[in-house]
């Protein structure tokens, strides 16, 4: 029984799902797809992507990855002692506030990035600034990425869901996706409705005004073309990024960590995401260059999506077949 068929009948068997997707494929190849054809949040996918887009500013020099961040921030500026780097921030490395972005219910007051930042209200999370010595430990936190947004709209003066937009999903041929949270709205029927313990989310979503970290909307396909790009890249194969930059978002940055905007496993990476009501991982094994994402809306099925991921892993590292 291969994998296609395992994943229908986790799903399935899974009742606190009701809408999955999956895809696979390989670079250069076709991308196969199952289940839902609907768009989902990214989560922290997202911050994935972010990373990738990132490492073309530091191709294009408009970035230095060791460079302090309070050199670009200007309309706000990092707290606390220690140089923080842009390769702490994509890194989880910079010991900043730990936080998890929940997003705003519909119909709730959403803040500024400005707002989010310095923790005002309506924003439902601490503020940032440095808690530990900046590069000694791996911590992870949405933090990191809503510094590293602020940056990215400075240093470029780009709205960053249209940066983002230019560096990463167009090039990628990621036209499912968005970091604009007005795109569900817009394609409403095929936004799947999230759901915690069963129970429908208000609304269907919570917006995500932190978009580098949590504010993706995709789906398995477009997930996986990222991954097999990532994998032409590593190869150097990618007219997108260097193979160089490549390596580096696929090196842990501390023993234990992450890449560069990347989770590393065994003989895999890419990276795992769950927010208000929605749970998704898209990971690639280069050994078979092959690349897996699954996406659902339902915030509490981790258990299934690692269950999933370990067949994945199984499949990938033993089958020529996607």
């Amino acid at each position: 029984m291969g994998f296609e068929q395992d994943w229908r009948n986790l799903v399935q068997g899974d009742d606190r799902i009701s809408a999955a997707g999956v895809a696979a494929g390989r670079p250069g190849g076709d991308v196969w797809t199952d289940g839902d054809d609907l768009l989902f949040p990214a989560c922290s996918i997202s911050k994935h992507v972010t990373a990738f887009g990132t490492l073309r500013l530091v191709a294009d020099r408009v970035l230095d990855l060791d460079a302090d961040v309070n050199t670009y921030l200007g309309s706000w500026r990092l707290p606390g002692d220690g140089t923080v780097t842009v390769r702490q921030l994509l890194a989880h490395t910079a010991g900043l506030t730990s936080n998890w972005f929940p997003g705003y219910a519909a119909g709730a007051p959403v803040p500024s990035m400005a707002q989010i930042l310095r923790g005002e209200p309506p924003a439902n999370t601490p503020p940032v600034r440095r808690e530990l010595p900046p590069g000694t430990e791996f911590r992870y936190s949405g933090s990191h990425y809503a510094v590293l947004e602020q940056l990215l709209r400075d240093v470029t003066g780009t709205p960053f869901e249209e940066l983002m937009a230019a560096l990463v999903l167009e090039p990628v041929g990621m036209v499912d996706s968005s970091f604009d949270q007005g795109f569900p709205y817009v394609h409403r029927e095929r936004a799947a409705r999230g759901q915690s313990g069963g129970v429908p989310i208000p609304g269907g979503w919570h917006t995500q005004p932190e978009l580098a970290g949590a504010g993706l909307w995709s789906t398995p396909a477009d997930l996986v073309r990222l991954e097999c790009e990532i994998l032409r890249a590593a190869a150097g194969e990618s007219a997108l990024l260097a193979p160089e930059l490549a390596v580096q978002m696929l090196t842990p940055q501390v023993p234990g960590g992450f890449g560069l905007g990347t989770e590393l496993g065994e003989g895999c990476f890419g990276h795992t995401g769950q927010n208000t009501g929605y749970n998704c991982l898209s990971f690639a094994w280069p050994g078979s260059g092959t690349a897996v994402a699954v996406m659902t809306n339902a915030e509490d099925c981790g258990d299934t999506l690692r269950v999933l991921f370990e067949l994945a892993g199984r499949r990938c590292r033993t089958s020529d077949s996607g």
